[in-house]
């Protein structure tokens, strides 16, 4: 079993400059890298953040330089895939120190290997494009652990996910290949647990037999709407990250990057008993 932090969609752009002209996503992704320092003896030991596409939100080398600094402050590896905003080149030359590349192929492949837990990241990205797409490549080097695995605890990293969340705009740019994913998978004897971001939001869902959730973005989020007339556009919350553990009963948990105060009594006036 693996514990790990699943960040997802920092959206990080060169110091001294912000997001969408709103967001300072470095000051944001530094608090809730504290935020997880501070809480880590809630968490135990943690063995990896998987971070799930958008690091960036300009591709600047720059920006990728500054996410790996604050997430470096964790002292785990650092499992991270690209999303529609990142570019490959800078990010790679910052994000290779802890997985291991596809060698055959140009796509941002990797696979980690943490006990019984095999996690694999895949490459949605099209450059230029808002929407995902996997290519044949990706798909191959996938199938290629798969048929060689033995274990039970199977994670699968990709950006855009492969199932629908209601908000139209954001549907319109989701995985164009969703089929071809399903059909790669079922070489698998062993539910494959599918974590995503893009959403900017918490969505569940299945790809066949095999578990999808997305995780919070750390720095906004998107209404959920469902009329194809909503707005377009972000809000700056509810913002959050998650923790998982891989096991086959282990659980997966979005957590809020603001609580309330508390805890509180009840009603009753009793307390919370464990």
């Amino acid at each position: 079993m693996a514990k790990l932090i699943h960040l997802s969609d920092l959206h990080l752009v060169s110091p001294g400059t912000l997001t969408s002209r709103v967001l300072d996503t470095n000051a944001i992704l530094e608090e809730t890298i504290n935020e997880i320092a501070n809480k880590i003896e809630y968490f135990g030991q943690i063995d990896a953040l998987v971070v799930t596409g958008d690091i960036s939100d300009d591709g600047s080398l720059e920006s990728y330089i500054s996410a790996y600094e604050k997430l470096g402050k964790l002292n785990v590896p650092v499992l991270a895939i690209p999303g529609n905003h990142d570019l490959r080149i800078p990010m790679r030359k910052i994000f290779h120190e802890d997985v291991e590349f596809s060698t055959s192929s140009t796509q941002f492949d990797w696979a980690f290997q943490h006990e019984e837990t095999l996690i694999i990241g895949l490459d949605t990205l099209v450059e230029g494009e808002n929407f995902g797409l996997l290519e044949k490549e990706s798909l191959d080097f996938l199938s290629k652990y798969l048929s060689n695995y033995q274990g039970s605890d199977l994670v699968l990293l990709i950006h855009h996910p492969p199932i629908k969340t209601g908000i139209y705009f954001m549907d319109q740019i989701g995985l164009k290949n969703s089929s071809d994913l399903s059909e790669c998978l079922k070489s698998s004897n062993n539910p494959v647990k599918i974590l995503c971001g893009h959403v900017h939001g918490v969505y569940h869902g299945l790809l066949g037999i095999h578990p999808v959730v997305t995780a919070p973005s750390v720095c906004s989020a998107f209404e959920f709407n469902r009329k194809k007339t909503a707005p377009v556009g972000f809000n700056k919350g509810p913002t959050g990250y998650a923790y998982f553990e891989t096991s086959t009963d282990g659980f997966w948990t979005a957590i809020p990057s603001n609580y309330g105060s508390g805890p509180l009594k009840f009603s009753d006036g009793s307390e919370i008993n464990t």
